[in-house]
């Protein structure tokens, strides 16, 4: 289950991070990972097939017709580069949606002028409302996967803000 760490190093218990999802518009919830996907998601990187395999097995979600599979790991060439440009601080036109599959990161947001942490893992499907400051950055361990939900590609380009990481 997703846990909210302030700066201070104060961590948000359960209705504490409920009511500042609420005021933030910030979706919270907990969707198990289908056992069946376990085999798949424990290879370090996946091929196309793989990926569909993992996307299939999930329900779709009427309202966000694009979907994709973000994998990143050390084992991918690229790991660092996409880690680094995630981690910037920017805002989307359009909601952004994750469902995390496997590994681990960090939705850095900024709550009543204090940043905030939202770690998630395996399970955690998280909803950033179009137009909030917020970043990502993966955890020690520099893994991720999870399922990138879309409304349209135009609402997933990101406005980078220059808030300093």
């Amino acid at each position: 289950m997703a846990t909210l760490l302030f700066d201070d190093g104060r961590e948000a218990t359960a209705a504490e991070i409920e009511a500042i999802a609420r005021a933030h518009r910030i979706v919270v919830e907990h969707r198990p990972v289908p056992a069946a996907l376990a085999e798949t998601l424990a290879r370090p990187l996946l091929d196309d097939t793989s990926a569909a395999t993992v996307l299939d097995a999930l329900p779709p979600r009427p309202e966000f017709p694009s979907r994709d599979l973000i994998v990143l790991h050390p084992d991918r060439p690229d790991n660092e580069q996409l880690a680094t440009k995630f981690e910037n601080w920017h805002r989307h036109a359009g909601d952004e949606i994750r469902h995390i599959l496997d590994g681990a990161g960090i939705f850095g947001v900024i709550v009543d002028g204090q940043r905030a942490d939202l770690h998630v893992g395996p399970g955690d499907f998280i909803v950033v409302p179009a137009g909030l400051e917020h970043n990502f950055r993966l955890t020690a361990a520099r893994r991720i996967k999870a399922v990138r939900y879309l409304s349209d590609a135009e609402g997933w380009s990101a406005e980078f803000t220059g808030r300093a990481a």
